[in-house]
């Protein structure tokens, strides 16, 4: 251990300019300046100071983290919007849906329940089709009338409704109206993850993201 030191000190003396330098490391470095039993104004200021910058450090990664998280989102959006310009039916366009979401929204399970009156859809497929006249449409006519999203820990209703025999899975959830001249059904993504879906999330990304949806679906539906 004298000898690492003894090294450092004689490294110090060859470089007596290092930590102008490297100023970041007097951060780190605990200097003290005492005067009998008290700390030092000087010794006080210079904690203040390191305590500044470690929280600036810790903004500046936070602001870093969400710059990337919405690099990542406008790309996967990007992405969905050529895969849905590819798109030749009404099964093509869910799938990329389903498939995009799903793998890039850190979404365990993703679903679409778009609505009919076509009986013979309904009749072919009623995991994806809902009557219009659905009583459990009903807990959903706010966000419907507004074309809101929501997220968070949706009712348990709602949960049964999207997420059928997955619902007990799901501790967390945002669920999107689509709309494009008429309602045309929900999107549901959910989580095992009692944060990932919070109350508190700005929806923006979400309102675009069923923009986008709902105008590829409503090229396969009736409106």
């Amino acid at each position: 251990m004298r000898d690492s030191e003894q090294q450092l000190i004689e490294l110090l003396k060859l470089n007596p300019d290092f930590l102008v330098r490297n100023p970041a490391l007097l951060s780190e470095l605990e200097i003290p300046h005492r005067t009998g039993l008290a700390v030092s104004l000087i010794e006080r200021q210079v904690g203040v100071l390191r305590e500044k910058l470690k929280s600036g450090d810790k903004r500046l990664r936070a602001l870093m983290d969400i710059a990337r998280d919405n690099e990542r989102l406008a790309q996967s959006r990007h992405r969905l919007s050529l895969n849905l310009l590819g798109a030749h039916d009404l099964d093509d366009v869910i799938s990329v849906v389903l498939d995009e979401l799903g793998s890039e929204l850190d979404a365990e399970f993703a679903v679409l329940r778009l609505f009919s009156s076509d009986q013979r859809r309904l009749e072919s497929n009623a995991a994806l089709f809902v009557s219009r006249q659905d009583e459990r449409l009903k807990s959903f006519a706010t966000m419907l009338k507004h074309n809101n999203p929501v997220c968070g820990r949706c009712i348990p209703g709602q949960i049964d409704f999207m997420f059928g025999e997955d619902a007990g899975e799901i501790k967390s959830a945002a669920m999107v109206p689509l709309a494009a001249g008429a309602e045309l059904g929900l999107l549901g993504l959910g989580s095992r993850d009692v944060d990932r879906f919070q109350t508190t999330m700005g929806t923006d990304f979400l309102s675009r993201l069923g923009e986008l949806v709902a105008a590829a679906l409503a090229v396969h539906l009736e409106v």
